[in-house]
């Protein structure tokens, strides 16, 4: 009955392919890579900077995830929550190593910016300030406000998802975001254009935060 209820929210697709993959079905674990490779490359790509350490780092999270599928129970939230576990723990191994190199930049936000209107160049040139701007204002955050934001607003995980990920509570991950929201809303306020939306409130921020395409 607590399998059930814990899984009954969940995507009943993916409850079945880890039930497969946790039985040895590899074919089910590719789908369950393929479900989930972009999300996690993304997020250790924001956290580390640099598109070849973040290529490494997801192959290793997914490595690590099929070796201890075995272990993994529903607890109400998504497989990608747990994985995402994974990568965030494997993100400090890394901060912490001897081969660390902080190396992030916002060249992937601004290629992306480029792309998505390529025949609009003033457009596509204040998008890409904008998205500069907001990526360096998240640079100045605390780690735990930029990782919540970029959970929450870029991501788009769930607060419950959020809160496993952090090994924290609901409600100190509802508290943790509003603390994150306002300190993003004091590093923006003096940015030309970005102040506007920012003076919209909490609804303003978000929409802000759209401006952080995944890569």
């Amino acid at each position: 009955m607590a399998a059930a209820l814990a899984t009954e929210e969940i995507d009943q697709e993916v409850v079945r392919l880890v039930a497969r993959a946790q039985e040895g079905d590899a074919e089910a674990f590719a789908q369950l890579y393929d479900r989930y490779v972009d999300q996690t490359f993304g997020y250790i790509l924001r956290r580390v900077g640099h598109r070849q350490t973040a290529e490494d780092l997801t192959g290793d999270v997914f490595l690590r995830a099929y070796r201890r599928l075995s272990t993994f129970e529903w607890q109400g939230v998504d497989l990608g929550a747990w994985i995402m576990t994974i990568a965030r723990n494997r993100v400090h191994d890394h901060f912490k190593s001897a081969r660390f190199r902080l190396e992030r930049s916002t060249d992937v936000m601004a290629d992306t910016a480029s792309d998505s209107a390529p025949d609009d160049p003033e457009r596509v040139a204040v998008a890409r300030d904008m998205a500069r701007a907001l990526g360096q204002a998240l640079e100045r955050l605390k780690d735990e406000h930029r990782e919540v934001i970029e959970l929450r607003f870029v991501h788009n995980m769930s607060v419950a998802e959020t809160a496993e990920v952090m090994n924290r509570s609901i409600g100190a991950c509802k508290a943790l975001q509003y603390r994150a929201l306002r300190a993003l809303e004091d590093e923006v306020r003096d940015v030309p254009g970005l102040g506007t939306m920012a003076s919209l409130g909490l609804a303003g921020l978000v929409s802000l935060l759209r401006l952080l395409p995944l890569p």
